[in-house]
Order: structure tokens, then sequence, then C-alpha cells
């Protein structure tokens, strides 16, 4: 039975900027379903009280109606159609993940993957969700499992954000390699010796790998790699690096790119 506005209880926001959300055993998972077809509402509302136990769920027709219920009662999960009249899915989303009160409620979005990168930040953490196809019954519990997870503290994520200051060292020369990192923004350069007197080899850019090679040959680091300015980077710890560039095409492509670029300048150099 989908339940009216009127019976909305707001959850207790426990964060001055975006209320971190936490989920205990016994509380009742809340969700916003936003869709304009009343059978995808009907739909996607039975399924998650399927899949979910102690669930309760809303229903909003379009994306002003959607704000104005999460306002008045923070949802865990919110999923939400693309196409929606007055403001469409990608907007919605926008809107929670910057609201002073909905920042930390998980996202859903029923569409496939989007070809340019959008999100990265709430994909990576999992705060963020694609789903292409809501007939299937394993993406959609996986879906709903990742989205709450994240809410009670049972992470399963693979990989995870790193953040970096100007001159702050990544990795150093000789350390064990356990992590691979992509390079979300910023610029690196790799150096060896010591930092006093560095050997500079080249830089790192944005959307390059760095760290590749310890994964390749199984050998400590090769050199020391450095920040040149405010970086984020996403570190796979190095034993799910296949794993996720199988389900990742664009970050094969970027790895593939990374080993081009190193090859080139190694035969430059040979010269």
């Amino acid at each position: 039975m989908i339940q009216q506005n009127s019976q909305l209880t707001p959850l207790i926001a426990t964060s001055k900027i975006h209320p971190m959300l936490r989920l205990s055993a016994d509380e009742k998972r809340t969700f916003v379903i936003v869709a304009s077809d009343i059978d995808r509402q009907q739909y996607l509302s039975e399924k998650v009280q399927q899949l979910i136990t102690n669930s309760q769920v809303f229903i909003a027709s379009d994306g002003v109606e959607a704000v104005f219920k999460m306002e008045n009662a923070i949802p865990h999960v919110l999923i939400t159609d693309v196409n929606l009249p007055k403001s469409d899915g990608f907007s919605l989303t926008e809107k929670v993940f910057s609201h002073s009160k909905l920042g930390d409620t998980s996202v859903i979005l029923v569409t496939s993957v989007p070809e340019k990168e959008r999100f990265v930040d709430q994909v990576v953490t999992h705060q963020m969700q694609f789903l292409a196809d809501i007939r299937d019954e394993v993406q959609v519990a996986v879906a709903l499992s990742r989205a709450l997870n994240r809410l009670s503290g049972d992470s399963d994520l693979t990989y995870r954000l790193k953040f970096l200051a100007p001159h702050e060292i990544l990795f150093r020369e000789g350390e064990s390699a356990e992590s691979v990192y992509f390079v979300k923004k910023g610029e690196l350069h790799a150096f060896r010796g010591s930092e006093a007197n560095p050997i500079v080899l080249g830089s790192v850019a944005s959307g390059e790998f760095v760290g590749e090679m310890a994964h390749i040959n199984g050998e400590p680091r090769s050199a020391t790699v450095q920040a040149m300015q405010n970086c984020e980077l996403i570190e796979i710890p190095r034993g799910t690096l296949d794993t996720i560039l199988f389900s990742k095409p664009s970050w094969a492509k970027a790895l593939v790119a990374t080993l081009s670029k190193r090859l080139k300048k190694s035969n430059a150099n040979v010269k």
C-alpha cells in the first residue's frame, strides 16, 4: 500500500551541513519514488516492499512534488525516472545532492549509465546508482542494497576517493604497492631520489592512471609520486583492478592510453 504525504514523519538530521542518515536494524527504510506513470509507481513500490523488509514508500509524480515531500521527511533512498514533468531526473538528483537537508540521501536513477560521466563522487561511494532495467530483479536488488549499505556503515566499496593537497606525497619509491590510482582531477609528478634533489621522470595528468606498473610487474614502487596541485584520485585496491576495469570500460580505455603514453616516452628516451 502506498502511504500518503500526510503520514510522513521527519527523520532526525545529525549533521550541520548534510544530515548523515544512519540506518539502525529496527528502523523503517524510507523511500521516495518519482515517476509520472501510475503503473511504474505501483510496480516500483511493490518491488521495493518485496525486496526490502520494514520499508515504507512515498510517491511523487514530478520533481517539484518530490522535493516538497522529501523536505518534510528525509528519505533514505530516492528512486526516480529520468523523464519527468517540470524537472527531469538529472536535475532532481543535482538538487538533492546540493540540498542542505537532503545531501546524504542515496539516489537510484532509472536509466542506463550515461556516456558522459556524471555524479562521479557519488557513484564512487555508492550514493548514486544507475538502474538500467527495473524489470531485472537482480539489478534492482543490487542497487537497493548498495544504497542502504552506505547508510548502515556496511559498505562493500571496492574503490574510494582520495584527496591530496599540493606537494603531498601519494606514495614513495620502494614502498609495497597496495593500490592503483585513477587521477580524477589535478596533476602529479613522478621522481626518483630525494625530494631535495629529485630526478623528475614525468607528470601524471587528469584522466590518467598512476601506480599501474606495480599491478603489472608485482614489484615495489619504482618512483615517488607527488601532487603538484589539489588532486582528487580514485584509489583502487590492486586485487580488484581487473574486476573494476571489466565493469567500467571508460577506465579500461584510460589505462590503455596511460600505458601507451608511458611506452612512447620510454621509446623516445631510448632513441
